[in-house]
C-alpha cells in the first residue's frame, strides 16, 4: 500500500477492491445480526484495511429500500446534513464496536473501503473515524450508491474529499443513475469519481458529463447488439458485480 498517496493510486485501488470482495467471503471482524451489517479488518504490516460488506441477501435489500433521509448532523451554518435512513441504521449498528476494536489495536494508518451498500457504509464510517482522530490515508468505494443530500456532500468533501475515490464500472446502474443535475437536492454523490470506461476499459479520473454519456452510449449499444432490449438492463446490473471492480485493476496480462 502507498501510505503517501495524495491522489488516486491504482495499487491502493486494487488492494481495496480485493478487500471489498473479501468482505463477502471472510468471517467478519465486527458484525450486527439485527441489521446483518458486517466489516472485516485486514491487518497488513504497515496499515489496516477496513472493508464493509455489500448487499448479499434479502435483509440487506430491505435495508437499502429504506430510502427516506434522516439528519446526521446540523452544521454551524444551520445546514441539515441528511443521509439515507437504511444506510444510517446499518452504520449505527456497527460503528461503536468497530471503533472499539480499532482502539484496542496498535495504531496504524487506515484505508476504508466497501462495495455497493458497503461503499455507502465506508463513507459514513470514514467520516466518524476521522472525527475520532483515526489516521485515515484514503477511502475507496466501488459501485457505491448516493448516501446523503447536498449538505452532507459538502461536509464530507470538506473533511475527506481529497482522500476519497468513488469507482464506477461502466454502466453500473446502482452508482450511475442519474447524470443530470440535482435540482431538488435529494441525494448527491461526494468526492472524486473514477470511471472504468466501457470505451477504453481504462480508469478516467473525474470524468466529464460528455465522457460519462459516451461510455453509456457505447456500453448500451454493445449490450443491445449482444441481446437486444432485455440485455440492456442485464448489462447494467451485471456491471455492479464486485468481480468487475476487482478485475478492472488487475495487470492486463493477468486477465
Amino acid at each position: 500500500m502507498n501510505l503517501n498517496a495524495t491522489k488516486f493510486d491504482i495499487g491502493n485501488a486494487r488492494a481495496c477492491g480485493t478487500a471489498s470482495a473479501v468482505a463477502y467471503q471472510d468471517a467478519p471482524t465486527v458484525r450486527c445480526d439485527r441489521t446483518d451489517t458486517q466489516a472485516v479488518v485486514i491487518e497488513l504490516p504497515d496499515c489496516r484495511i477496513v472493508a464493509f460488506r455489500g448487499t448479499s441477501n434479502l435483509r440487506d435489500f430491505i435495508t437499502d429500500a429504506e430510502f427516506w433521509r434522516e439528519t446526521l448532523v446540523v452544521e454551524a451554518d444551520g445546514a441539515d446534513c441528511q443521509v439515507h435512513r437504511g444506510f444510517l441504521a446499518a452504520y449505527e449498528s456497527i460503528i461503536e464496536e468497530l471503533a472499539a476494536h480499532l482502539r484496542g489495536q496498535p495504531q496504524l494508518p487506515l484505508f476504508i473501503t466497501g462495495h455497493s451498500l458497503g461503499g455507502a457504509l465506508a463513507i459514513l464510517a470514514a467520516l466518524e473515524l476521522q472525527r475520532q482522530k483515526f489516521p485515515i490515508v484514503q477511502v475507496y468505494t466501488f459501485g457505491q450508491p448516493r448516501v446523503g443530500n447536498g449538505a452532507f456532500k459538502r461536509l464530507y468533501e470538506w473533511s475527506l474529499g481529497a482522500q476519497t475515490f468513488r469507482v464506477v464500472f461502466e454502466e453500473d446502474c446502482i452508482a450511475r443513475i442519474p447524470h443530470l443535475p440535482h435540482f431538488t437536492d435529494p441525494y448527491r454523490h461526494a468526492a472524486t469519481e473514477v470511471l472504468i470506461s466501457s470505451v477504453t476499459r481504462q480508469a478516467v479520473i473525474a470524468p466529464t458529463v460528455a465522457a460519462l454519456l459516451w461510455s453509456d452510449a457505447w456500453g448500451l449499444w454493445r449490450a443491445y447488439r449482444a441481446g437486444n432490449v432485455p440485455a440492456l438492463l442485464d448489462d447494467a446490473l451485471a456491471d455492479h458485480h464486485v468481480n468487475n471492480y476487482v478485475n478492472a485493476f488487475l495487470p492486463k496480462d493477468n486477465l
